[in-house]
């Protein structure tokens, strides 16, 4: 995932670099004294406004659970490209039928590690702004990239997995992780928008196999926004 996002920062890098509405075309037959500006047509700009969005997420990575839960965003964009925001999500889980069908033919549970809320501040970089052209109306989008951390709880049955007679628990866990996410944001009018984001969570943490010692995990997840800025 890290290869696809560092990819995606170097084929729109050099559009942020060179065109930004304050930056310059370079007309070589122009008299020197002449100035053309790139146009932008910038009808959602960005730069000291606030906004808000409300998502709803589902989870990529568990194997043996069905996650879900919403997301509440709060964000303010410093500069046109760049922006902070808070992010607090819930999640809900339950046993998948790959779970069942686990525990079913071989009677051993398998280990689970399954989010329950974060808590995070992000850095978001809106390095693109573009608009798409239909017959009758122009869609106007954004795609931002964001890093951030927090706290991330979670929940697993590492402490009894490995003890067949015993019914798994799951603990509580806390950790600092490191997200990284990218999304596309449309804007429906100047007010409202619409979001779609994905996200990877990256923590480290002991498994059955690697204790004591902790791995590196990752963690997917999609989620559908809706926002309003102001």
């Amino acid at each position: 995932m890290i290869k696809y996002l560092i990819a995606a920062l170097v084929c729109i890098l050099p559009l942020s670099l060179f065109a930004s509405d304050k930056d310059l075309y370079d007309f070589l037959w122009l008299d020197q004294d002449k100035k053309v500006f790139v146009l932008q047509n910038k009808l959602f700009e960005k730069k000291h406004t606030f906004y808000t969005d409300l998502g709803y997420t589902g989870s990529l990575s568990g194997d043996f659970q069905d996650t879900s839960g919403f997301k509440l965003y709060a964000g303010y964009y410093l500069t046109e490209e760049f922006a902070l925001e808070l992010v607090y999500g819930q999640y809900s889980n339950s046993e998948n039928a790959a779970y069942k069908n686990v525990l079913l033919v071989s009677g051993i549970e398998p280990f689970i590690r399954r989010p329950v809320s974060m808590t995070s501040i992000f850095l978001n970089w809106a390095p693109f702004y573009g608009k798409i052209n239909t017959f009758n109306k122009i869609f106007y989008f954004d795609f931002i990239m964001g890093i951030g951390s927090g706290i991330y709880k979670m929940e697993s049955n590492l402490d009894n997995v490995d003890q067949p007679s015993v019914f798994s628990t799951y603990s509580t866990e806390s950790y600092t992780p490191l997200h990284l996410r990218a999304e596309f944001k449309f804007h429906a009018n100047k007010r409202i928008h619409l979001g779609a984001e994905f996200m990877s969570t990256f923590i480290q943490a002991e498994t059955p196999k690697s204790a004591p010692s902790k791995k590196l995990q990752q963690f997917n997840e999609f989620s559908l926004k809706v926002g309003i800025s102001f």
